[in-house]
């Protein structure tokens, strides 16, 4: 699931659930260095410079029902908008926070999203509301969505560490 930290209050979160297929979970580490090189010596010496981690999670997320769709897409469209910028009442703008959750591999890790992607393929089925949403009536009216029942997301998140990234067996992250 993913939590949306409320700038306004940071100990309440918006929670979505995402009821989804996983289909890939990538956790990545990358360090960088600075290179030296002393005078009279062939080859590079290198110095610590930065710690990075980045998770991509791709899934999918399928409407069992037509009435499921609405909910679905609303928690899509929320998670989206976290990519874009937040302003406080005083037109400042700030950065959206979200806690991310895949299992027990990473629990309520706070960070931001970089990107998100939503793609559909051409053998997903569609709602096509047959009596049309101008008519209305028992097919599901006007509120009825037509859009896919199933889309791929890719998600990718940048986690802002509440430990210190270190070298341990214990510690790391």
């Amino acid at each position: 699931f993913i939590s949306t930290v409320l700038n306004e209050n940071v100990i309440n979160d918006s929670v979505d659930i995402f009821r989804a297929f996983l289909d890939s979970f990538q956790d990545n580490f990358n360090a960088t260095h600075n290179e030296y090189q002393y005078n009279g010596r062939g080859e590079v010496f290198y110095t610590y410079n930065s710690f990075k981690r980045n998770l991509n999670v791709s899934f999918k997320v399928a409407a069992q029902t037509r009435w499921e769709m609405m909910p679905i897409y609303r928690k899509l469209n929320f998670l989206v908008s976290n990519t874009a910028p937040e302003y406080s009442s005083y037109g400042r703008i700030r950065t959206p926070m979200i806690r991310m959750t895949v299992g027990s591999w990473c629990n309520r890790i706070p960070g931001v999203l970089s990107s998100v992607s939503l793609k559909w393929q051409k053998d997903y089925p569609w709602e096509i509301n047959l009596d049309g949403p101008e008519i209305g009536g028992k097919g599901g009216g006007p509120h009825m969505l037509v859009l896919p029942h199933v889309l791929d997301v890719n998600v990718s998140f940048l986690p802002i560490h509440n430990f210190i990234p270190q070298k341990s067996v214990t510690d790391a992250p």
